[in-house]
């Protein structure tokens, strides 16, 4: 991480700063290398069954606290250089309060990681019907929706967070998610369990485009070994409140820190469509994934992911990825 101090000798109007602002610079690159082999006649859209693709990642972060105690900061994200995610936030006693399109409720309590990407776990598939992941954020990953967000702080192992973000003058699908965890401890072991909805309004007047979804999930952490399960209800509506599809998805994961430079992890995920009784789409997946740490930060990723999906098209096989990432 690189650090550059922006120096002021001027007092801010919420009774003068205590710190100078000092601008962080982050972020990390990602070379990886995935092959599969699957039963499908083309692999995710072409004929080849390897690629080697990079991912980079460019973060910026400053912050000023004022005498009152209270914190402004900013965050700005750079993905591929193609696509930018941005937050001011406030923050004191009270919790903090977020404007933007990076801090939302399901982007930030989820208890996926499949969702997270805390293992590499690409298939080189598109499977229609279906999720990979048991996530119910809708919020998270728009790069237009811009929104604010309530986060509370921890109250007796209680928090909550509030989303509304709004989609802007074409359309009317404005996004509300609400999520709350409680987390603590017994013995040894830690625990965290948490819920939460993400809402979708109409956003053209036609079938099939209000989304009302849900997930609950608990995880249990003790001696370096993790257990997650989270459950996600993703929902699609008519004009009439009919639903059009259900996908209900299933995720269990275990992982193990087995040193200080290395953590092992298996993920299995089920999901399907109950109301689709035409191509009746079903995915089960199996993820085994390591990371390594070469040397702080330069980590090695790799996978073997299985994956069985019955749909209008069948297809099962498996695939490989190996990435070197390293981080600034």
């Amino acid at each position: 991480m690189r650090k550059v101090l922006l120096t002021t000798t001027a007092l801010v109007a919420l009774g003068g700063v205590t710190a100078a602002s000092a601008l962080d610079i982050s972020g990390w690159q990602r070379f990886e290398y995935s092959s599969w082999d699957d039963t499908a006649t083309t692999e995710s859209g072409g004929n080849n069954d390897t690629k080697i693709t990079d991912y980079n990642r460019v973060e910026f972060k400053h912050s000023i606290t004022g005498d009152s105690g209270l914190n402004a900061s900013g965050y700005y994200r750079i993905n591929n250089w193609a696509e930018a995610y941005q937050d001011l936030t406030l923050s004191g006693d009270f919790g903090s309060v977020s404007v933007g399109n990076y801090t939302t409720a399901g982007g930030f309590m989820y208890n996926s990681h499949l969702y997270n990407g805390t293992f590499r776990s690409g298939t080189g598939q598109e499977f229609d019907g279906v999720s990979t992941s048991a996530a119910a954020a809708l919020a998270d990953g728009s790069t237009t929706a811009f929104g604010v967000t309530y986060s509370s702080p921890s109250i007796g192992g209680f928090s909550t967070m509030l989303s509304y973000a709004d989609a802007g003058t074409t359309t009317d699908a404005d996004i509300t998610e609400a999520f709350v965890a409680y987390a603590g401890s017994a013995g040894d072991m830690g625990f965290r369990v948490h819920g939460g909805f993400a809402n979708s309004d109409d956003s053209t007047g036609t079938a099939g485009d209000e989304q009302e979804n849900s997930e609950y999930g608990i995880n249990l952490d003790t001696a370096g070994i993790g257990f997650r399960m989270t459950r996600a209800e993703l929902t699609t509506k008519n004009t009439a409140g009919v639903s059009s599809s259900k996908m209900e998805n299933n995720e269990y994961a275990v992982t193990y820190k087995a040193s200080d430079d290395l953590t092992l992890g298996v993920m299995v995920l089920d999901s399907k469509d109950k109301l689709d009784t035409t191509n009746n789409p079903k995915l089960d997946m199996t993820v085994i994934a390591a990371n390594y740490f070469i040397m702080p930060g330069l980590r090695v990723q790799a996978s073997t992911v299985d994956f069985d999906y019955e749909g209008a098209t069948n297809n099962n096989g498996s695939s490989m990825n190996l990435a070197l990432r390293i981080d600034f």
